[in-house]
């Protein structure tokens, strides 16, 4: 069963921004990971089918200069 996860992310003003921000995770995380990302709230949800490490995240996120904020609440 694939996990969801949603973490903040600080910086996007726009669907490029989004689309940059997903590129990159989906990149380092791989095939069978699903990126959605919402700039309008700074949501980025990612499904796996496995535990999604935060700080693979992080560092796909702030490769392309945005501000990672954590997991949401």
């Amino acid at each position: 069963m694939d996990k969801a996860t949603v973490f903040e992310v600080r910086g996007m003003t726009c669907g490029g921004c989004a689309k940059r921000i997903r590129t990159a995770i989906e990149t380092d995380l791989g095939e069978d990971t699903a990126v959605a990302v919402d700039h309008r709230s700074g949501r980025v949800t990612v499904t796996a089918s496995r535990d999604i490490a935060p700080e693979a995240v992080r560092s796909a996120v702030e490769r392309t200069g945005y501000e990672f904020a954590g997991t949401a609440a």
